[in-house]
């Protein structure tokens, strides 16, 4: 019989300052996959009016832009997805300045 130990490896993950507004975040909530701690800020943000500074991985801030392209190529209005495109432009600006230091 094969014995497996499970070893919780913690790694420190950079996080990056992304600012956000309460719609933003509602947007996101409603039109992404996002789990854990991420979702929990997001959830708590949304309900606070405002500007709001988020930490996210840098990899995070890349599947949230892709998920808001996506949002934004298949949304059925105009308004929609040009503020899910905006939402990614944004996300992809923060992603472009960090990669660049």
């Amino acid at each position: 019989m094969n014995t497996y130990k499970i070893i919780a490896m913690t790694k420190n993950i950079e996080k990056y300052p992304v600012e956000l507004d309460d719609y933003a975040c509602t947007l996101i909530l409603d039109n992404a996959m996002v789990f854990g701690q991420l979702k929990t800020t997001l959830i708590r943000m949304s309900k606070k009016e405002g500007l709001h500074t988020i930490q996210m991985s840098l990899n995070e801030i890349q599947e949230l832009a892709g998920w808001m392209a996506a949002e934004s190529n298949h949304a059925k209005s105009a308004r929609k997805a040009e503020e899910l495109g905006d939402i990614c432009d944004n996300l992809e600006m923060v992603l472009y300045q960090f990669k660049r230091r």
